[in-house]
């Protein structure tokens, strides 16, 4: 293997080399706020040459002749840049631009933004989901709108209930899922009632959601990636918002340290808080539900960020801290805390074609539950560190070669008592390291006769994770692969891959309600060991198709395989010390989803829908798990009236709040009923736990004990559906204050979608009814 390795590391090197070949200009465009420009044009006219700024606003133009070169940077809506660059032979020139805002420059030629419904041939977009804040805004919502709220709406998500509900990315189990901010790992992402996410929405950049066949530079997980970025504070001044509705309040600030100077880059910080008071306003708003007790959620999120930035070379500092308590007093009390902090960087060193990026942090979760049914505790927590260092060539304007290094620790402490009063405990400390290797080659046709005719026929993007387990001494192989063709308005995708994980939850599977989170590392004492190791394990197949039908109309389709090659889960039915504390299963998750988007001016239409079969195998039975939805469609639709200024209005040529008067929009969710096991009868339950065989049986009180129904999770419930609107209205005062009230109600038609039925107290435990909201929010 280690031969192996070097010999790719040497191919490796030896092709990045032969780009090298004549001169090479290369560098970032920002806008006046120092966010990046993404897919601005970047052109060498005299050359008939030019690249598009990437997801970071990076580009390359290689194989330039030495001289004077003059570069014009354009982007619909923001003012054309031209700069002069003085290149010598074969050598490589890193530069910054900044762009701001003003009339697009149309006079020496017409550049547009992608179309909504034109292919990306050079990109993957199969598998993959791009969400911007603009997009979580147009969501109706129950206070303010949320990432939670917005991920459910995505193809193949799942949600299993609006109050203590989890979400399920294409067969995969909530701890399957990777969240990542900014490099940083969350472990918990969102708060204990469904509809909120940990996130505030004004200082996201964009959230990239893999949802099967993710590259190699991902790992750890089995299922999915929630690659999440946040955006510079405000170089330019001091700006902010707050906000205030029935459920929750907060604020957020952002400014400079020192006055920006003209020219890229400048450095700021971001504070941002939230506190949420559900359990409060609940009872006397909403007392009609949980049988008059509203809704008994409380949490806090404060979030803060300092970025020195020069336009090419950024450095960033971050923490964050959350909690939560839920008093349901029956069946449980849960209470959890958060908190993390750590920076990234990314250089263009001079000189060099190599983009080189890292960042270092450190998280720490711990929750606990009291079911006070049973009193039987349960306390988890898990505190670690991930960091990594990642090298990027822009081998030309589409190339690239991508490898890193990554390492992390973690250390859990987690003890769980049964229904058998046998208690579970694993204190546990965890080392990882991985590298990975990632290779993007456009395959392109180009006409000699004419230099501006190229056709991108096909891309093929080969990847490689090496990741090693110290707990376990094994080293896991995982390739990757994407590969995409491109016809006339049509494009094919596929990718494959395998996974690997170490961690998994402290709850079972089986478990309808899961309020707890709870981490463990793989342990050691399986029942039914498949590999030679106890890691969780997949493997990944996706493909799917794109088709340009009409202008402005996203259509794809996507087909996904998830074999789950080794699961480990809670064993719930230990009786014995002796039995074991862990079972091994095997799962299989397959599925097929339709994807819509339409886009105009005064229009926005997101429509979804899936259709999918999740298997479980514990090696005697086979049965649908709890979150095994046939059936699942959304569909969103917005609709913009009118501007906030009028068309002669100059307002010193900037315009601070560029948002439309009047915003309407309704989502409608369709889901086919979750799978449960049906209950047969009820007994008296003697557990002998006090004096073992001696106990006095005649005269000890029971628990109450349930017989189920001899298949596992054999019975359905009822479709779900459900109706959400919103309104709002804005205005802008003097160009500095933007002043908007909203309004919404969450399940219009008041359905009443059954989230579980409580065999204990023998009722049906529905999700959220008809709830409605109002809210006020100023930016300045």
């Amino acid at each position: 293997m280690k031969n192996w390795l070097g010999t790719l590391v040497l191919v490796l090197v030896g092709m990045t080399a032969a780009y090298g070949q004549g001169a090479t200009i290369r560098g970032t465009v920002v806008d006046e706020f120092g966010e990046p420009v993404v897919g601005a044009s970047v052109v060498i006219f005299d050359l008939q040459t030019g690249a598009y700024t990437n997801g970071d606003g990076i580009f390359s133009i290689p194989r330039l002749p030495g001289g004077e070169h003059e570069v014009t940077v354009l982007y619909l809506g923001l003012d054309t840049v031209r700069q002069k660059v003085e290149v010598a032979k074969n050598s490589i020139n890193t530069v910054s631009f900044e762009m701001k805002a003003g009339g697009a420059q149309i006079d020496v030629v017409e550049i547009r933004d992608r179309k909504v419904g034109e292919i990306r041939k050079t990109e993957f977009d199969i598998g993959k989901t791009e969400i911007s804040a603009r997009q979580i805004n147009l969501l109706p919502s129950l206070g303010t709108p949320d990432l939670a709220q917005y991920l459910q709406v995505l193809p193949g998500v799942v949600s299993t209930g609006d109050q203590g509900g989890q979400l399920f990315i294409r067969g995969g189990t909530p701890v399957q899922n990777m969240t990542l901010m900014d490099g940083m790992i969350i472990y918990s992402p969102f708060h204990s009632i469904g509809l909120f996410s940990i996130f505030d929405t004004d200082y996201l950049r964009g959230v990239d959601v893999y949802s099967a066949a993710f590259p190699a530079q991902y790992g750890g997980r089995i299922s999915s990636i929630l690659d999440i970025k946040t955006r510079n504070p405000n170089f330019k001044g001091i700006s902010g918002k707050a906000n205030i509705n029935p459920l929750s309040s907060g604020f957020m600030i952002e400014g400079p340290f020192k006055k920006k100077e003209d020219g890229p880059g400048g450095s700021g910080f971001l504070l941002s808080a939230r506190r949420s008071y559900l359990n409060q306003t609940s009872q006397s708003l909403y007392s009609y539900v949980n049988d008059t007790a509203g809704l008994p959620y409380s949490f806090t999120d404060i979030y803060g960020k300092m970025t020195f930035s020069d336009g090419l070379n950024t450095v960033n500092f971050f923490g964050f801290y959350n909690d939560d308590d839920v008093n349901f007093e029956f069946p449980s009390n849960l209470e959890w805390n958060q908190a993390g902090g750590g920076m990234n960087f990314r250089f263009l060193p001079q000189a060099s074609k190599v983009i080189l990026s890292g960042n270092f942090a450190y998280t720490s979760f711990q929750s606990g539950i009291k079911n006070t049914s049973e009193n039987f505790p349960r306390n988890s927590l898990i505190r670690g560190f991930n960091g990594g260092l990642r090298f990027t060539y822009l081998l030309n304007s589409v190339d690239e070669f991508r490898y890193g290094v990554t390492f992390l620790g973690f250390r859990t402490d987690y003890s769980f008592t049964n229904s058998f009063g046998l208690i579970t405990q694993q204190i546990f400390n965890n080392t990882e390291a991985a590298a990975d290797f990632n290779y993007k080659k456009v395959i392109r046709l180009v006409n000699s006769n004419r230099q501006d005719s190229i056709r991108d026929i096909g891309v093929i993007e080969p990847g490689l994770r090496i990741h090693y387990y110290n707990d376990h001494g094994f080293i896991s192989m995982e390739p990757r692969i994407r590969a995409k063709i491109n016809l006339p308005r049509v494009s094919f995708t596929a990718g494959a891959g395998i996974y690997s994980q170490n961690l998994m939850a402290a709850t079972s599977d089986r478990d309808v309600v899961n309020l707890f989170q709870g981490f463990l590392a793989a342990p050691e004492d399986v029942s039914g060991q498949i590999k030679e190791h106890t890691l969780q394990t997949a493997r990944h197949a996706l493909a799917g198709v794109e088709v340009e039908v009409i202008p402005n109309l996203s259509t794809r389709v996507e087909g996904w395989v998830k074999d789950f090659t080794q699961l480990t889960n809670i064993n719930r039915d230990k009786i014995f010390p002796e039995d074991p504390n862990f079972i091994t299963e095997t799962g299989l998750a397959r599925g097929v989803d339709l994807i819509l988007r339409y886009e105009s001016p005064r229009w926005y239409a997101y429509g979804t829908y899936g259709l999918a079969k999740i298997d479980r195998t514990d090696g005697q039975i086979t049965y649908p798990p709890v979150w095994d939805r046939r059936h699942n469609a959304n569909v969103v639709i917005s609709f913009f009236d009118g501007s906030l200024y009028r068309d002669d209005e100059d307002l010193e040529g900037r315009r601070k709040f560029n948002e439309k008067k009047w915003e309407l929009s309704m989502r409608w969710n369709l889901g086919s009923g979750f799978p449960f096991t049906q209950t047969q009868g009820f007994f008296e339950k003697l557990d002998f736990l006090d004096n073992g065989a001696q106990t006095d049986y005649t005269t000890q009180n029971g628990n109450l004990g349930i017989l189920y129904a001899e298949e596992l999770n054999g019975g359905r419930l009822p479709y779900y559906h459900r109706l959400d609107i919103s309104g709002k209205r804005r205005w802008v005062f003097n160009n500095k204050f933007l002043f908007e009230a909203q309004a919404g109600i969450i399940n219009l038609y008041n359905r009443r979608n059954v989230f579980y039925f409580d065999r204990v107290r023998f009722a049906t435990i529905y999700q959220l009814p008809l709830l409605p909201s109002v809210g006020l929010t100023l930016k300045f």
